[in-house]
């Protein structure tokens, strides 16, 4: 095979997402924030692992045979690997393409780690919190004032 052939190792969608520049390895770390969205139990996903980027150097990548893609999902991924993109494929083709980075202001989806913040005391009660730094992430709880890491922070989903 010569240096201008091209290999296609993971087949192309005909409709669907694909979530491209995800870094090499964290592939999985999503497929676990997937298995967390109900709505997306059913949609066939196949994962691309350590592929070869111009961008990255190695990538994974994720493609989704489904129509739509959850917003609560895109904002969950959105906060734990910002900067990946979003790529709508209609007929083979990229339709439209987006970059996920997080939103200014995050409300009723994280928990607050801490224990005395009224959002863990009160009944009914939703977190919000306020992007401080987004290389690395870190977020500010209107309630009880702490600034958290990304990595100290949960999202409130419902269990199963």
């Amino acid at each position: 095979m010569t240096a201008t052939e091209r290999v296609l190792l993971i087949p192309k969608i005909e409709n669907g997402f694909v979530i491209d520049h995800i870094p090499a390895g964290f592939g999985l770390e999503i497929l676990r924030v997937v298995n967390q969205h109900h709505e997306l139990d059913n949609v066939v996903i196949t994962l691309g692992s350590n592929c070869k980027s111009r961008k990255l150097g190695r990538k994974d990548l994720l493609k989704f045979q489904t129509s739509q893609l959850p917003p609560r999902f895109l904002q969950h991924l959105s906060l734990i690997c910002s900067g990946v993109t979003v790529k709508r494929i209609k007929n083979f083709e990229v339709e439209a393409k987006i970059v996920l980075e997080p939103p200014e202001i995050v409300e009723g989806f994280l928990a607050c780690p801490n224990p005395n913040c009224i959002t863990n005391h009160e009944r009914g009660a939703s977190t919000s919190f306020h992007l401080l730094n987004r290389s690395p992430n870190a977020f500010h709880c209107a309630y009880c004032e702490r600034d958290f890491s990304m990595s100290e922070l949960e999202a409130a989903l419902p269990k199963r």
